[in-house]
């Protein structure tokens, strides 16, 4: 995580105790649905990750039903800021965001940790783990149908989010879930920001992160979506090439200053890095990108603006051309790795 917890925490102080944090959700949607998945009847397989906030894969013997559970552990005594902070958008609901089925505040670990109290949220599992994996780790490349594919539910999944009157704030590969039938799904919402807040204080993740998150001076934080989207966006037509280092330089360029200053210079180069043709960056894809990670939030476009935009109305796959897209793909990448 790039922000520091005392800052969530600041964010969160008038929840920090059992009777605040008992609603935690605020959207103007209805509540989560009453508890049914009691703590005690789930069953631990096996960690799914290793990140801050571990992520577990658990079995329900009640409705033989497979869950994802992430344990945010409990700090000097105290529910975790980022917990209480993810908890306020249980009640999201919608095919591209992940679902929150369950959540409490405070119970004894029940497995082998280092932590003893924790706070945790159960939600639907995601069978194919995240695009980072599918990208980088499996080496999937995706077609430029399946690209503007994945692009779509995304953009679908963030403008439901955003008419919720909820900013993400940390898009990024990692975060964005395959669930079952191949349907991309946003998650991680730990850092995310409630329209009625007046600050923003996640400074969001490099590379990804919008450059008013960088300066904290963020005023649009739909907007800052809107940049980490467009990252998103590159990545699923390169391949897992990140557009630019911020302020690294890569291979003795600083990309971050030619995509803000030297657009032209800044595609040439890429052509270079990636051995592709000039062409493979076609003028429709040039212009929707650019756009989306102007450096002015401003001059980016708004979801119905990428909605209209000529390259996302190109052609995209079914749901059944997807799965059937996928189930080759990660088949294959399965059999290279088995060798």
């Amino acid at each position: 995580m790039i922000c520091e917890e005392d800052t969530i925490q600041s964010s969160c102080s008038s929840l920090n105790d059992l009777s605040a944090a008992s609603s935690l959700t605020d959207l103007g949607n209805p509540q989560p649905q009453p508890q049914i998945y009691n703590y005690d009847d789930l069953m631990i397989v096996r960690k799914l990750n290793k990140a801050k906030f571990p992520v577990f894969l658990t079995y329900s013997p009640m409705t033989n039903q497979y869950f994802a559970m992430k344990v945010f552990p409990y700090t000097n005594d105290k529910i975790s800021p980022y917990f209480i902070n993810e908890a306020r958008f249980a009640a999201l609901d919608n095919e591209n965001v992940i679902s929150t089925v369950h959540f409490e505040l405070e119970r004894e670990a029940m497995f082998e940790e280092e932590f003893s109290k924790i706070s945790y949220t159960i939600m639907e599992l995601a069978p194919y783990g995240d695009y980072f994996d599918v990208i980088m780790t499996h080496k999937i490349i995706f077609d430029d149908k399946m690209a503007r594919t994945y692009f779509h539910q995304l953009i679908e999944g963030l403008e439901y989010i955003h008419a919720s009157g909820v900013a993400h704030l940390d898009l990024k590969l990692e975060n964005l879930l395959l669930g079952n039938n191949f349907i991309l799904k946003i998650a991680d919402f730990d850092q995310a920001h409630i329209k009625e807040q007046e600050t923003v204080y996640t400074k969001g993740t490099v590379c990804y992160r919008a450059p008013e998150l960088i300066l904290s001076c963020c005023k649009n934080p739909e907007a800052s979506d809107i940049y980490s989207a467009g990252i998103i966006l590159f990545l699923f037509k390169s391949g897992g090439v990140l557009p630019h280092s911020e302020h690294q330089k890569f291979r003795g360029l600083d990309l971050f200053d030619l995509l803000n200053n030297n657009k032209g210079m800044f595609w040439e180069k890429h052509c270079e890095i990636q051995k592709k043709e000039s062409s493979f960056f076609e003028s429709d894809f040039k212009a929707l990108f650019n756009a989306m990670v102007s450096s002015n939030p401003q001059e980016r476009p708004t979801i119905a603006q990428i909605k209209s935009s000529k390259w996302y109305n190109k052609s995209i796959y079914s749901k059944e051309e997807v799965a059937i897209y996928m189930t080759h793909c990660l088949s294959e990448a399965s059999k290279t790795q088995n060798h």
